[in-house]
Parts: C-alpha cells; sequence; structure tokens
C-alpha cells in the first residue's frame, strides 16, 4: 500500500526528492568559510512536473534567516502562488550575522556570498524542476544591499532584483561604489530590472546617504540604475496613495524597469500596512518578467 500511495505522489508531482515535504525544507553547502544554511520553502500546490518559479529573499543585518521569513509574508504569497521561497543564512561577523555586500556589513571579510548564491541555484536545480528564467531575488536592508550587488555582479541570475531599505555600497563606498558596481556591470550580457523600496526618514541607510558608512543617497542609487541601463527620459509617477509614490524609468534598453517607491516618512522597516504591502507589490512587480 505504502509503494502504490508512493507511486501516486510522484506520479502527480508531489513528491520528488526523498526528505522534501511541503512548508520548510533545510540545505546546507560546503564553503571555505564553513558549512552555509539556507532554507526552501514548498508551498502545498508545489508541482514539480512543471518549471517552477523561485524567490530568494535575503534577510537584514542581525537577523535569523527563519525568522526573517515569517515577517516577510513570502511564505503565504508562496502558497498562493506556488513558487519556492529560499531564505537563506548570511555569517557572523563582529556586527553580527550579515552579508559581504561591500562597506556593510562584512567589511574586510573575504566571504563571497555572490558565489555562495551561484551555488544555491545549482543545488536548488539538482533538488527541484526550476525555471532559470524566472528565478527573482530580494533583500532587506544589508539584504537590500545583497540583491542589489547580485545585480551588479551577477545580473544574469535572477530575472529581477527587490531591494528594500538597501543601496549599493560597494567598496569604497560612496559614488566611488556606485562606480565598481558600473564597471562590474558592465561586463554583464544581461541588463537588470530594479525596484527599490525605501522609506525617507530611514535612520539607518538613510535617503540623503550616509558618506561615514558609505551610502549613497537613494536618488544617486536609483539614477545610477538607470544610467547603466541606458534609460531615457525623466521617471515617471505612475501611482500614489496617501504614504507611498512611485518613480519609474519606462525607456530602458532591453525594455528592462528601474522603479522606487518612496515610503513618505517611512523608516528602516518590512512595509506592512493597510496602504502597501511589500510583500505582495514585490512579487506583482516581478510578474512582468516572466
Amino acid at each position: 500500500m505504502r509503494v502504490l500511495i508512493l507511486s501516486l505522489l510522484i506520479a502527480f508531482g508531489v513528491v520528488w526528492v526523498y526528505g522534501i515535504q511541503p512548508g520548510e525544507n533545510a540545505f546546507s553547502i560546503q564553503r571555505p568559510e564553513g558549512t552555509r544554511h539556507y532554507y526552501v520553502w514548498v508551498p502545498k500546490i508545489f508541482n514539480n512536473h512543471t518549471a517552477n518559479s523561485v524567490l530568494f529573499a535575503f534577510h537584514g543585518l542581525g537577523d535569523k534567516c527563519t525568522d526573517f521569513a515569517k515577517k516577510t509574508g513570502f511564505t503565504d504569497v508562496a502558497e498562493r502562488w506556488g513558487f519556492l521561497f529560499v531564505y537563506p543564512c548570511g555569517s557572523n561577523g563582529l556586527a553580527g550575522v550579515a552579508w559581504n555586500a561591500g562597506t556593510c556589513c562584512l567589511r574586510g571579510s573575504k566571504i563571497d556570498d555572490v558565489e555562495f548564491t551561484r551555488q544555491m541555484i545549482l543545488q536548488l536545480s539538482s533538488n527541484f524542476n526550476v525555471n532559470k528564467s524566472r528565478i527573482f531575488v530580494s533583500g532587506f536592508s544589508n539584504g537590500g544591499m545583497m540583491s542589489e550587488v547580485l545585480a551588479c555582479q551577477a545580473s544574469p541570475l535572477f530575472a529581477a532584483h527587490a531591494s528594500v531599505s538597501g543601496v549599493v555600497e560597494m567598496e569604497p563606498g560612496n559614488a566611488g561604489g556606485l562606480q565598481t558596481c558600473s564597471n562590474a556591470y558592465a561586463k554583464l550580457p544581461k541588463l537588470a530590472n530594479i525596484l527599490k523600496v525605501h522609506g525617507n526618514a530611514d535612520p539607518v541607510v538613510p535617503w540623503t546617504g550616509d558618506a561615514i558608512l558609505g551610502f549613497p543617497d537613494q536618488p544617486s542609487d536609483f539614477k545610477g540604475w538607470a544610467t547603466r541601463n541606458g534609460c531615457q527620459g525623466d521617471p515617471v509617477q505612475t501611482w500614489k496613495n496617501a504614504s507611498y509614490s512611485n518613480s519609474v524609468y519606462q525607456h530602458c534598453k532591453s525594455n528592462t524597469i528601474i522603479e522606487i517607491v518612496k515610503h513618505e516618512g517611512g523608516g528602516h522597516v518590512w512595509p506592512r500596512d493597510k496602504t502597501f504591502q511589500v510583500q505582495q507589490y514585490i512579487w506583482q512587480w516581478f510578474q512582468q518578467f516572466i
């Protein structure tokens, strides 16, 4: 009877690798810095007979990957739409668990989180039926910085990037960091689609930048992506509500889109309120590129 049930489950794409269950699944990768960990949320409606979308979400400084996953609300979105939700874990540093994204937050470390991401995608593809043209990446704070670094250095891996309360702060930081990104990006064969969400009262990653920490101001970061993608004309606003408004470059090379959502009076938060659910906005925004 067990053999019959297992055969039926496999036939319907419910079971494909021994030990993987709907819900949270733990994986690990051996890296020069030691064993690295990440988790994959497998929705109940997941079908491994078709190539599936994947969403990565990188946590902020000092956060736990599993706690961050709960805060994002992406598990509910994954359950509704049937994609794989991946939440990796950073490395321990003096300031806490973090990503090596530049001047924040593992500065001076030799940890290569871009390569770690490549390896996660390879391992993920060996365990699941993944559509490699529908892999998306998001992140908050230091994780948002990591999302933008992945655009700078590895945009062909992803269909689109979302950075919440993040910024490009590659070495040496500030305008120099933006140039470092541009230099690396110019060597890549694929342009990135970029969504940024940021509060203009953020005290941690200020809208106006932080020269000491090497954080450029948000308008310069936004404009930097438009310049890299050869966007023409000025950005336009396509929607606004009481606390949020967007600005988007619509005429960019390869039909890419560069957009920023300003949270008026917003702090260093993952916005989930009555007027704006960032996890839903990000996933809906990504659908343009499927």
